[in-house]
């Protein structure tokens, strides 16, 4: 009888040991879970603030970009005015005659053609960006499409500038034909000679509707980069508040 008691109770203490046992395994398995979870946000917030400092270089960068790109806008716009006028007034000049233009007028308006333009467009960051594969660092969706499609949005800039660039070209060589030189004050009756002939008219007209195509051209691309420009310092400034 003695025996059979002693036995139930051994019985019972190995089963709360077990039982104790199965709660020591599953807290330690509950800590090694919530270690690795731990360790699993720590990681991800470090990538975080990592990802934000990158984020916020790459904007500032890219402010400094568009600044100087909108400077640079400035500028071939100018020069392409610069062209369209002067062609507008020597092609007004072969039918109104010069009798009445003021002296030196002619040579002005003649240098006025000279030179092309093109945007020396400034895009390291972006090209650091693709490069590098940082692209989806940059979380605003209007700021990433417009770094991701930059070369894209300029294709047509480019090839309007190659149209320029061939109508400077060749006007410059018409004139190096019929002109002794430019700026030589005993060309002047030659180049009014030129005012009345058909081909040197029509250099003129292609320079004009070349240079305005330009012009429109770039003209579009200063409301859209001025945009741009405000998001980007928004979205600095938010950062900026975000990471403090």
């Amino acid at each position: 009888m003695f025996r059979i008691f002693r036995k139930i109770r051994l019985d019972q203490v190995k089963g709360q040991r077990f039982i104790r046992y199965l709660l020591y395994a599953f807290g330690e398995i509950v800590l090694v879970v919530l270690g690795i979870l731990i360790a699993l946000y720590l990681n991800e917030q470090k990538k975080f603030r990592e990802d934000r400092a990158k984020e916020l270089t790459y904007l500032q960068s890219f402010q400094q970009d568009l600044e100087r790109n909108l400077t640079e806008l400035d500028r071939v716009l100018e020069k392409s005015n610069n062209i369209i006028q002067s062609s507008d007034s020597l092609m007004a000049l072969g039918s109104q005659g010069l009798s009445d233009l003021p002296p030196g007028s002619l040579n002005s308006l003649m240098d006025g053609l000279l030179g092309y333009t093109k945007h020396m467009t400034r895009q390291g960051t972006i090209e650091d960006l693709l490069g590098s594969g940082d692209l989806e660092v940059i979380r605003n969706d209007t700021i990433r499409r417009a770094m991701a499609t930059w070369d894209a949005d300029l294709k047509l800039v480019r090839e309007v500038e190659v149209d320029v660039k061939a109508s400077f070209t060749k006007t410059i060589d018409y004139l190096n034909q019929h002109v002794l030189m430019l700026d030589d004050p005993r060309t002047a009756f030659e180049k009014e000679q030129l005012l009345s002939k058909k081909v040197f008219l029509n250099h003129l007209f292609d320079r004009a509707i070349t240079a305005d195509l330009l012009n429109e051209s770039y003209a579009q691309l200063k409301p859209v980069w001025t945009s741009l420009h405000s998001q980007v310092m928004l979205e600095i400034q938010n950062l900026e508040k975000e990471t403090d």
